[in-house]
């Protein structure tokens, strides 16, 4: 599929204002089970409407058009996604159809990186029913050796995943990363991740993102979702122990992921306040 304005890249810069899309994601209940199951989600849960964290499955399907781009690939020797915001009007219906447009509104160059703006908007045969903001980071850049490289864990290594306490195995980055169609090679080649800087294989950022949410929702009793926004501060690694906490503030749930006493993610979920006044 080729992309507009794509076409002449010479530099990053060369994106800002690229139009992508339309791209159509069947909302189909195989495909949402598969999701929720594969995010550290209960599948029973969703079978009318998809969960808040499926909007990356929508996110990935229009921003892999620039990301994947034969054009833009030399510059994502590193690629990393800083932060995320999304606004979830309507509900993804099971069944449903959405149509994904996106549009890449701002690009800066610091250092020979270029950050990235990429914003979203996914709509069915009823109107708007999910928008994202979205802040990559892109470099042709070789990044240091660091200073101590990891062993991978076995394939199906991790930690505990009950109460707060979340870890992925290998694997689970595997079934993540087929599930959201997010195939960014951090997170599942090796030597990849080490010439990219990092000591190994990392955890997807929006698996963290689905970690965050989930808790909220938990707290909340299960409250609809009404927009939600990250920034992601530190990886994590297979099989490592992260610890989800919540903060309820009205409307608002200030979430956390933690390895110890190191944040990984920080970001608000945004509730219905009648929703959670109810609970």
């Amino acid at each position: 599929m080729s992309v507009p304005m794509l076409d002449d890249l010479t530099s990053p810069l060369d994106l800002d204002g690229a139009h992508l899309g339309p791209v159509e994601v069947a909302v189909t209940a195989d495909r949402v089970a598969f999701f929720a199951d594969a995010s550290g989600d209960d599948p029973n849960l969703w079978t009318e409407a998809a969960p808040p964290a499926f909007g990356s499955v929508l996110l990935f399907a229009v921003a892999d058009l620039f990301l994947h781009h034969p054009l833009v690939i030399p510059f994502t020797a590193t690629l990393l996604h800083l932060d995320q915001s999304f606004a979830y009007l309507a509900p993804m219906r099971t069944d449903s159809k959405i149509t994904m447009e996106g549009t890449i509104t701002r690009v800066r160059e610091r250092a020979g990186s270029y950050f990235v703006t990429f914003e979203a908007t996914g709509s069915d045969e009823d109107g708007d029913v999910v928008q994202s903001t979205s802040t990559f980071v892109l470099s042709d850049q070789q990044a240091p050796a660091p200073p101590n490289q990891r062993t991978e864990p076995g394939a199906r290594e991790r930690g505990s995943n009950t109460g707060d306490m979340r870890s992925a195995s290998r694997h689970d980055l595997v079934r993540y990363a087929a599930a959201t169609r997010d195939f960014n090679p951090l997170h599942w080649d090796h030597t990849v991740a080490v010439e990219a800087g990092l000591a190994g294989t990392v955890v997807h950022g929006l698996l963290m993102y689905a970690w965050i949410v989930q808790a909220a929702c938990r707290a909340t009793g299960g409250a609809p979702v009404s927009a939600a926004k990250v920034r992601f501060r530190s990886a994590l690694l297979p099989a490592e122990q992260a610890t989800t906490s919540v903060e309820i503030d009205g409307a608002v749930v200030r979430c956390e992921l933690r390895r110890g006493g190191e944040q990984l993610v920080t970001g608000t979920v945004t509730f219905d306040p009648d929703t959670i006044a109810a609970e």
